[in-house]
């Protein structure tokens, strides 16, 4: 069960990380993230989990499936199934690990008391620029979309964007009064650009106009 979505692209990183760096995202991409007595950052298994029935709050979920390439210049999809939130774990690693001034440099300088710090997180530069573009496919027909990241910004362009379907009845749109098919369309957004930022989408505005291409409405 569950919903797929796959992911094709990477985004390049300069300058490229460090074997202390590539080896520590490796093992974030590999681990459930859960509430830890420990803190975020700390990846082990035990008797430091919190509680696994939810994910730590302060990430997007429980799998990041980010995972940086052997020669540490890009970032790229690990191909493990049912990625959710992709775009908030894009912005979770370079605010958090890659960015100047990002989040463990501060906390660096000034540890959160009682949260465990890895050392390889001693050995992180946090002076890298993240670039690029990851197109992404899911199992609906118009669930196509795409990350473009410019340099540590994170944003997301949508082919379709509905409105929330709980303001609508739960019966087959068939069944639905004509104010509220048309309530439904105007609401729809087509082509919308947002940016990520703070684990939220913020409106940008339409793709149509501005520096970002479109997404194509029909591919063969």
């Amino acid at each position: 069960m569950g919903y797929e979505t796959t992911f094709a692209g990477q985004v390049t990183i300069t300058p490229p990380l460090n074997q202390h760096e590539i080896d520590y995202l490796l093992a974030f991409a590999e681990t459930r993230h859960e509430p830890r007595s420990t803190g975020p950052y700390a990846l082990g298994y035990g008797d430091e989990i919190e509680d696994a029935r939810d994910p730590d709050p302060s990430k997007p979920g429980y799998w990041c499936k980010w995972a940086p390439t052997a020669d540490g210049t890009a970032i790229a999809w690990n191909e493990n199934e049912k990625f959710y939130d992709a775009e908030f774990w894009m912005e979770y690693l370079v605010h958090t690990f890659l960015k100047q001034d990002a989040t463990v440099a501060r906390e660096r300088d000034n540890p959160v008391p009682g949260r465990v710090y890895p050392p390889a997180l001693d050995r992180f530069t946090f002076d890298h620029v993240v670039d690029g573009v990851i197109e992404a496919e899911g199992e609906w027909p118009d669930d196509r979309w795409r990350i473009e990241v410019r340099a540590n910004a994170v944003y997301v362009v949508r082919l379709l964007t509905e409105p929330d379907h709980a303001e609508y009845p739960r019966t087959h749109r068939d069944d639905w009064t004509d104010e509220q098919l048309a309530d439904f369309a105007a609401r729809t957004q087509h082509n919308f650009v947002y940016l990520v930022r703070d684990g939220r989408l913020h409106e940008v505005g339409p793709a149509d106009g501005t520096s970002f291409d479109p997404i194509p409405a029909d591919v063969d």
